[in-house]
């Protein structure tokens, strides 16, 4: 077991540049957690920077003379060892002594991939309270398995994702004024197309289209597809998770219908609902409930399947429409919840649940914008008793009014004064 070479800094006594890349905004969040007790788990889809993450974590240790030989790295990805062996190994080659008598820092990569992981680390946790750990996993591995009974109040959850716009333009050095928006429209525009396409994957920005697609698919899609998520599940169908995959991205915020999808796909409607639950385990699908202020109605109504990530839409299905993609942007991006759907057929793309927040948001794309565009959002407001609706548009931008009522139209490459109106 060649542990050492996951380890270059207990022989050069720090993280090279090379694997450190340039750091994120959620990195001051996390370095806050680095002294408390609890275990760190961040989650998230493939090439979003999980594991850049816990090098730049273990560059700061080092450089607050933390000795490297107390920071273990292993990642379950590229070998498959039992947790006990790699620190029995640790102990005897590097540590040189007990791992429960120092403080010790492990950081162990992909842990979805070692078997029986929760009760292991849950294991390892307890019996050494010196101990600092930080796991990384490529899906919503909290979803399953007990994970989160068995390591009940022992961790903090990360979600890690790709750039969002704002941290795009930071990387790829566009200077942008937030508050003259206007001004820098064509940049915006041309800016938030590219983001489109490479959906925050930072080794994806300067990719051209071809390049870009193969990465998308091979790196991502079908590595997931036909390896991470079957050795996970036992599947007797992997290539039907590409099929409901492209479906999404062929349609994206399709009324989700078993029925119909098992008589199309020729499987049994349970095999269907398996399959997209493992499609959301991978962080790959995100699922939206017609709203309700009961819950288990909303559970129970009709649902609306999303792809996770518009850069997988366009990868599979190049010739999706602006509106389409933009919809699915500002679900994704927002990490919507809900839509709505009345008997009467009124609908609205997004209802967005804040911490105190109540916004009904609708996404129109297009040239031209009338009050039959608003008319359920006035009824929306009217009936849950709120006085602002949002809509999201090509270009327009105006206020629409209804006594004490009111719907603002913005722009959909507004991107700061849309966030305004949001939180």
């Amino acid at each position: 077991m060649e542990i050492e070479r996951f380890n270059p800094w207990w022989k050069t006594g720090k993280v090279s540049p090379d694997i450190t890349g340039r750091k994120r905004k959620i990195f001051n969040e996390i370095v806050r957690y680095i002294d408390k007790r609890q275990i760190v788990l961040f989650t998230g889809l493939r090439r979003v920077g999980k594991t850049t993450l816990m090098y730049q974590i273990i560059e700061a240790l080092i450089e607050k003379n933390t000795n490297p030989y107390n920071i273990l790295y292993f990642s379950f990805d590229e070998m498959r060892y039992d947790l006990e062996d790699i620190i029995k190994q640790y102990e005897a080659d590097v540590l040189q002594d007990d791992i429960s008598k120092k403080k010790v820092y492990i950081f162990l990569d992909e842990i979805q991939k070692l078997n029986g992981w929760p009760s292991k680390v849950k294991l390892l946790y307890d019996a050494n309270p010196k101990l600092k750990i930080f796991l990384t996993g490529s899906a919503q591995i909290t979803m399953w398995q007990g994970t989160r009974e068995s390591l009940a109040g022992r961790f903090f959850d990360f979600m890690i994702k790709p750039l969002d716009f704002e941290e795009y333009l930071v990387f790829k050095e566009v200077s942008i004024d937030k508050h003259r928006e206007k001004i820098f429209e064509k940049d915006m525009k041309k800016h938030m197309a590219v983001f489109l396409k490479t959906g925050g994957f930072i080794e994806a920005l300067d990719m051209n289209e071809p390049v870009l697609r193969k990465y998308l698919k091979e790196s991502l899609l079908e590595r997931v597809i036909f390896v991470d998520i079957p050795q996970t599940f036992k599947l007797d169908l992997p290539e039907l998770l590409m099929k409901l995959l492209a479906i999404t991205a062929s349609r994206p915020g399709f009324y989700l219908d078993y029925k119909n999808l098992s008589n199309d796909l020729k499987v049994d409607q349970r095999t269907i609902a398996n399959y997209i639950s493992y499609l959301e385990y991978a962080l790959f699908l995100q699922k939206l409930y017609n709203y309700s202020r009961n819950l288990l109605t909303s559970e129970k109504k009709v649902k609306r399947l999303y792809s996770s990530n518009t850069a997988f839409t366009l990868a599979l299905n190049p010739q999706a429409e602006l509106p389409a993609v933009m919809e699915q942007y500002f679900v994704n991006s927002l990490n919507a919840k809900f839509f709505l759907k009345t008997p009467q057929k009124e609908e609205i793309d997004i209802i967005y649940t804040g911490e105190k927040t109540l916004l009904p948001i609708e996404i129109k794309i297009k040239a031209k914008i009338d009050r039959d565009d608003i008319k359920t959002l006035f009824k929306f407001l009217e009936r849950n008793k709120l006085d602002k609706a949002l809509l999201i548009t090509l270009d327009t931008e105006t206020k629409f009014k209804n006594d004490s009522l009111l719907v603002e139209a913005v722009p959909y490459w507004k991107y700061w004064s849309i966030r305004e109106r949001i939180n």
